[in-house]
């Protein structure tokens, strides 16, 4: 029902005197004024980050990784904004575990997360070993050089650690899934090498794990165990937050507890190599037998059968 004339001048008159009294306070005093759309959306591309307006497919999500690994004024504008590289913070951590929130970009967190869900099971290689005299363990895993479509995360992994102590690196990335009961015991990650020729050696010196699973706690397990922390630390167990980069020096003794949840944890995890043989490789690492390296050839790019494909 609509309102007579005398009503309508009424309220007319009243919206008229609000607007003087906002015009003349201004906003609450303790409101936060809202970013301005263009200089928000500007931000957001300058650190890696899309609007989460559209729907991310697969080949959307393969695209705008391709696209940010290979832009390096954007990602040095990232590195800036987070401070530089992982060495400094790495020489000022010591010793222990380095947890960093946040580091990567929001928007190649969810693009790497679409596409691991994306991989068929034949692209996921099982690894397990029950002996008790080495390193127990059961997961699942892909090298991101044999997946096109994660391979530019290399490159993105070398500019976070271009070299330690005035030497380079060379970094060697591998998707994770763990399902449910996977885990891996007591280790230390030390192992040597060969690279291309199966005569040049190098050492593990740096692991870090990018999780990328969303809405983990606690009681879905897979936590990353700080053994090298006492029992009662409150940092001896880290919870696999979304989008957290875990990086330590090697060697670092650490497990993964078993994976409680019916749903899998996916991470990119992996290590920065240094020429030459870094430390003896005794019982505890190798389990007391001599153990054949497998040899690290450099890769050529290919579709795999199955695989996703890139736009």
């Amino acid at each position: 029902m609509g309102r007579g004339p005398r009503k309508r001048a009424k309220a007319a008159a009243a919206a008229a005197t609000q607007a003087a009294a906002t015009k003349e306070t201004g906003p609450e005093a303790d409101a936060e004024p809202s970013e301005p759309a263009p200089k928000k959306r500007r931000r957001q591309a300058e650190a890696g980050e899309e609007s989460g307006d559209e729907m991310l497919t697969v080949d959307r999500a393969a695209s705008r990784l391709s696209r940010w690994a290979e832009d390096e004024a954007k990602q040095q504008r990232w590195l800036e904004s987070r401070g530089g590289g992982l060495e400094g913070r790495l020489e000022e951590n010591g010793a222990s575990i380095l947890r960093l929130r946040d580091f990567l970009p929001l928007d190649m967190a969810e693009c790497v997360l679409t596409l691991l869900k994306s991989l068929p099971e034949e692209a996921w290689e099982l690894s397990q070993r029950s002996e008790k005299e080495a390193a127990q363990h059961r997961f699942a895993s892909a090298d991101v050089m044999d997946i096109p479509q994660l391979a530019p995360l290399r490159s993105v992994f070398w500019k976070l650690l271009p070299s330690l102590h005035g030497e380079p690196t060379l970094p060697i990335f591998s998707a994770g899934r763990y399902g449910e009961a996977d885990y891996i015991g007591r280790h230390d990650d030390k192992a040597h090498v060969p690279f291309f020729d199966g005569n040049t050696i190098y050492s593990r010196t740096v692991a870090a794990i990018w999780y990328l699973t969303k809405d983990w706690d606690e009681s879905d397990g897979g936590q990353l165990e700080d053994l090298e922390e006492g029992p009662d630390d409150p940092n001896r167990r880290l919870v696999p937050i979304f989008n957290s980069l875990v990086v330590f020096k090697v060697p670092h003794w650490h497990a993964v507890t078993a994976v409680t949840a019916k749903r899998p944890r996916y991470s990119i995890f992996g290590w920065w190599h240094q020429k030459g043989k870094r430390y003896d490789l005794d019982a505890s690492t190798e389990g007391g037998k001599a153990k054949k390296p497998k040899v690290i050839k450099r890769r050529k790019k290919k579709p795999m059968q199955g695989a996703v494909s890139a736009a």
